[in-house]
């Protein structure tokens, strides 16, 4: 999950992501802070960044390369105070994929983000933990297990007033759980892989959709308020019961 990011047919998914939601602008909606996945840096989520601006969004698009996820959370704290000093009564909105999901659960749960960021959207989000981290030079604190992945995932997953979201397809290699109140969307369905619908997630039309539900302040799926340690990093895993499918 953590690993290389490759896009297969990234081409024909940017350009159908890219027409998506044009003709719905509408200003100061909010701001929507973007935080990558591994390597790619911001690049993958221009698309996204501009169907947001469409809907009338003020989209904040982080270069971070995932590859250590306090360093990033640090980064992501300073765009976060810049851009709600930028937009005034604005809400904020943290959308972190994959490993950036990570860095950014850390920097409201450790830096304090909670009070800053009214949603949180983890999407393709190894909450608990990737095997893919396992050894990996990059961010290897993200193994399941490791002391950092203890610390992030004691007591309340949840905290502050922040509303919690997940987004993922069907085969999706961690179920992206927290404990504490969270929408769950609705996993989409897959392109037959979860590796591929991984690595695909950032120019889905399925993830722009379910994050535009997200933004609306609905849940479109399941609202789930599991007691603190009720999750654990072996029951995240490989929730359609094919391991790396």
């Amino acid at each position: 999950m953590l690993k290389r990011i490759l896009f297969v047919g990234l081409t024909a998914a940017l350009g159908a992501l890219g027409t998506a939601g044009t003709g719905h602008a509408e200003p100061a909606r909010g701001v929507v802070v973007i935080v990558p996945g591994q390597y790619l840096g911001a690049l993958p989520y221009q698309p996204l960044a501009a169907a947001l601006r469409a809907d009338g969004y003020e989209p904040v698009v982080l270069d971070l390369k995932g590859f250590d996820i306090a360093a990033d959370a640090d980064a992501i704290d300073g765009a976060v105070a810049a851009a709600a000093a930028a937009n005034p009564g604005l809400p904020v909105t943290l959308t972190g994929f994959s490993i950036g999901a990570l860095s950014s659960r850390y920097y409201l749960r450790e830096l304090g983000g909670a009070g800053a960021v009214a949603r949180y959207v983890g999407i393709g989000a190894p909450q608990y933990g990737s095997p893919g981290a396992c050894g990996q030079p990059a961010a290897p604190e993200a193994c399941p297990g490791t002391p950092f992945m203890e610390q992030l995932n004691a007591g309340d997953d949840t905290p502050g007033a922040t509303t919690y979201y997940s987004i993922r397809s069907e085969r999706e290699w961690s179920d992206g759980r927290l404990d504490g109140g969270q929408c769950r969307l609705t996993p989409f369905p897959t392109l037959g892989n979860g590796g591929v619908d991984h690595s695909l997630e950032p120019v889905l039309p399925a993830v722009l959709d379910q994050l535009r539900s997200a933004l609306a302040g609905g849940c479109a799926g399941e609202y789930a308020d599991e007691p603190d340690g009720a999750i654990t990093a072996e029951s995240t895993l490989f929730p359609s019961g094919v391991p790396f499918g």
